[in-house]
């Protein structure tokens, strides 16, 4: 019977550098764990948040642009190349997040359309007349109060992501994925609904980057994406201001399992989950933290995690139950409630180890880079031993 393959990338910022490690473990060993003499091929690829990045390459065989984006771009040049901040020093080589404000593009985004210029005479009254002096404290009080209460609705998130719209505009084009069905998973803020879309479902090229761009959008780190158009059937879905899928679904295998019991060819497929966490979280003391270092730990570190533990111990604990029952119950067949066949998978998860630490998932540099890249292959190496 023939073998086809799935991968599944979860979400993690730049800790995404350990699937690229172990993509490229992979790739070398592609004819050991595949049979085949071709190129690193896979059939099904679906991906949230970093993984929908790195997905999206793989299916359209550009893994020289993979190395080039998170070697020679963000290695090299660090988190700037996929954002800026007012309030996270993006130019920092350090190992942990460094928070720094940008008084000008603070003062810009609350403090817009604000004056509070004086007259010649405004200003001898105020040097002259302490009655004068508090009127205008008051007054410029009030002025600042108001201006901040005016924009703040604008203020989105505390970084701008533009910098990554930008590259995934120059590197992604859907139409070089061929023999390949990959998706993206993403968040609607207005519906609450979580879609993973197929690239050939999505309304036009620029809706299919925004869709991966929409599935990075770490809520509060990065403004949602307002819109985003795509198809179910015959069913035209313009979807509103859509955040990070991992939100939801941190590790998209059950679109991945979607994806193969819709597949009419009797097969049986190779599932490869590759996620950027131990499951584990670092222990660590949080008495002067930041409130977004606070964030950061409660959403993308505790609740992500248990979220993934969860999803991928339950797959993992049916997908053996199913197997042993197929060892012993040969002439029976498990079915679930729409009466499909329920099926057994071959799969393997590569996961980071427990007791390395990979950093914050906001910062970038050329070490931490490599040494996610290395972990994630010499990782791939353990779980496939070939």
């Amino acid at each position: 019977m023939k073998t086809k393959f799935a991968l599944v990338l979860s979400g993690g910022g730049f800790n995404g550098a350990f699937q690229v490690g172990a993509l490229k473990y992979i790739s070398e060993k592609w004819k050991s764990i595949s049979g085949s003499d071709k190129p690193m091929k896979f059939d099904i690829i679906s991906g949230v948040s970093a993984g929908a990045i790195n997905g999206a390459l793989v299916a359209m065989n550009e893994l020289s642009l993979l190395h080039d984006l998170w070697v020679n771009k963000i290695g090299k040049n660090g988190a700037s190349e996929i954002y800026t901040s007012a309030v996270i020093d993006t130019a920092s080589k350090e190992d942990k997040l460094k928070f720094r404000l940008d008084k000008k593009e603070l003062t810009k985004q609350l403090l817009e359309n604000i004056d509070l210029k004086l007259s010649f005479f405004g200003k001898l009254g105020i040097i002259f007349s302490k009655e004068k002096r508090q009127s205008f404290i008051d007054s410029a009080m009030e002025q600042l109060g108001n201006a901040i209460k005016s924009n703040l609705h604008k203020v989105k998130s505390i970084a701008d992501n533009t910098p990554l719209h930008l590259k995934l505009g120059q590197y992604l084009d859907r139409r070089k994925i061929k023999d390949t069905v990959f998706t993206c998973g993403f968040v609607s803020l207005n519906s609450g609904m979580y879609h993973s879309v197929k690239h050939s479902d999505f309304e036009t090229p620029e809706d299919f980057v925004n869709g991966v761009l929409a599935s990075t959008a770490m809520p509060a780190v990065w403004k949602p994406v307002e819109k985003v158009s795509f198809y179910e059937g015959s069913n035209r879905v313009t979807s509103l201001n859509n955040i990070d899928g991992g939100i939801m679904n941190v590790s998209p295998l059950g679109d991945v399992i979607k994806l193969i019991n819709e597949d009419p060819e009797e097969c049986r497929y190779k599932i490869i989950v590759l996620n950027c966490n131990s499951g584990f979280p670092k222990v660590q003391d949080f008495q002067n933290k930041s409130i977004g270092e606070i964030t950061m730990r409660a959403i993308y570190e505790l609740s992500l995690t248990e979220i993934f533990n969860n999803d991928v111990s339950h797959f993992l604990q049916m997908n053996e139950l199913v197997q042993q029952f197929g060892e012993f119950g040969k002439n029976v067949q498990l079915r679930s409630a729409s009466k499909r066949p329920i099926k057994a998978f071959d799969a393997i998860v590569v996961n980071p180890d427990r007791n390395v630490e990979m950093g914050n998932s906001l910062v970038a540099n050329e070490k931490l880079i490599y040494q996610r890249m290395a972990h994630g292959y010499a990782n791939a190496q353990k779980a496939f031993l070939v």
